[in-house]
């Protein structure tokens, strides 16, 4: 459960550091203009706090006939595209915490609290399969 869990957070930081690093440097700009992907132009144009630089990069992005609301859109759906990863990272990784921690809660037991998943025949396993005769109240002697 834990490499489990280690591998989908690596997994998150991974991505989350592979968009917020997608920009781009004066340096590595002025060494090939045309080797700097779209979305580094249109990330770097709008974070940039250096006025000649960004007129470089507008004129840049004005070359590869793009306008600087299509760079807005473009970063817009880089972000929402990040925060759906990160979101299906952590429901996954609840997920997978429920499936080996049995939180899917036990049966219905009408004197004492049952700690596991079946206490009766008709209660779901923790995979969602139906107990049956692996409840705690058909085999012998109970739980």
């Amino acid at each position: 459960m834990n490499i489990h869990l280690g591998a989908r957070r690596f997994g998150v930081v991974a991505i989350s550091l592979a968009l917020a690093s997608c920009t781009t440097t004066p340096a590595e700009f002025n060494k090939k203009p045309s080797a700097v992907s779209k979305a580094a132009l249109c990330k770097t144009v709008l974070e940039t706090q250096d006025p000649a630089f960004q007129l470089q990069l507008v004129s840049e992005i004005n070359r590869r006939g793009m306008t600087i609301p299509e760079c807005q859109q473009m970063v817009i759906q880089q972000q929402q595209a990040a925060a759906v990863v990160a979101g299906l990272a952590l429901v996954g990784t609840a997920a997978a915490i429920c499936a080996n921690g049995n939180c899917g809660g036990g049966g219905y037991t009408p004197y004492r609290r049952y700690p596991g998943n079946c206490y009766s025949y008709y209660d779901r396993a923790a995979d969602g399969s139906l107990c049956g005769n692996r409840s705690a109240m058909s085999r012998p002697g109970g739980w």
